[in-house]
Formats: C-alpha cells, structure tokens, sequence
C-alpha cells in the first residue's frame, strides 16, 4: 500500500504545523499553559510587591498579564515561523510517499528516504498525521492526498509508528 502527499510548504502549512504541534504536546508544554502560569505568576507577584491591592493596581497587574499571555503566545509562534519562513523549501512543492518500508520525500531543494524507525512516534488529527522525532516534525496533511486515502494512511502509520488520536 502506498499513500502519496503533494503540497507547497507556504506560510499556511507552517502555520498549521506549529498549530498542531502544540496541541499534540502535553499539556503542560502548551504555550497557552506556559504562558498563563507565567501572567498568573507576574499577577501575584505585583499584587504582593504593592501591599495592599487597590482597583488601580488590580487592573494594572491584569494588563500587564494580559499582555504576556496574548503577546507571549503571538511572539513564540511569530519567531518560530520566522525561523521556518528563511528555509530554503519555503513555497516550493513537496512531494510525499509513505509505503511500508518508510518514507520518501522529493521537493525542489531536496530528496530523502527515511525508515519507519526514524519516526517512532505519530499524532492523528481530524485534518492530517504529524510523523514526530526528537526535533524534527513532519505534518502531512488530508487535503495534500493525491493516492490513497485518510484511513490507509491512518493504518499505514499505526502500523510501523506508535500513534495517539488528538481531537
């Protein structure tokens, strides 16, 4: 059995991958978490340094957690698609098979051939698979399938990696 993928790898799909990967790591990882520990913490931190809260200082710590929580969030993705947007592949096509004896990838820039023993871990989306290793993500999206189909692929993955289903 063979699935093939064919998509650009534009600001879109980076914009996805990032989405994804954050929602497939634990949820102390997320950056909603980490950043709502640190607006919490920045609150209490104020609200001590002032003594005695009043309605000015309440509402002073609340938007300065406000601003580390939404700006916080908004600047982790920005530099990480900042980061992914200067690779070379940015905007070309890609082209992807996965059978299984593993994974083979053909884009303007590059051609590789990975085993199913460099991605051992797997996450499901309604809208595609994540192939996961220690730093590296490879997000294969459902609508990027040009041969086979969202379940061959399911299956394909599941039988060589260990996959989770994340809603």
């Amino acid at each position: 059995m063979t699935v093939t993928y064919k998509f650009r790898i534009d600001a879109n799909y980076y914009r996805d991958l990032i989405g994804r990967y954050y929602q497939q790591r634990p949820f102390i990882f997320r950056l909603q978490v980490q950043f709502g520990c640190i607006a919490l913490v920045l609150m209490v931190f104020m609200a001590l340094a002032f003594g005695t809260p009043t309605v000015s200082t309440v509402a002073g710590a609340a938007v300065m957690a406000a601003l580390v929580y939404f700006g916080g969030i908004s600047v982790t993705r920005w530099g990480i698609f900042q980061r992914f947007r200067y690779r070379a592949d940015f905007g070309s096509e890609v082209t992807i098979n996965m059978s299984d004896t593993g994974l083979n990838a053909v884009g303007l820039h590059a051609k590789g051939e990975w085993a199913w023993a460099a991605y051992p871990s797997a996450a499901r989306f309604s809208d595609g698979v994540m192939l996961l290793r220690p730093g590296v993500i490879r997000w294969l999206p459902d609508s990027a399938l040009i041969a086979g189909t969202r379940d061959e692929a399911t299956a394909l993955v599941s039988a060589n990696s260990k996959i989770r289903a994340i809603a």
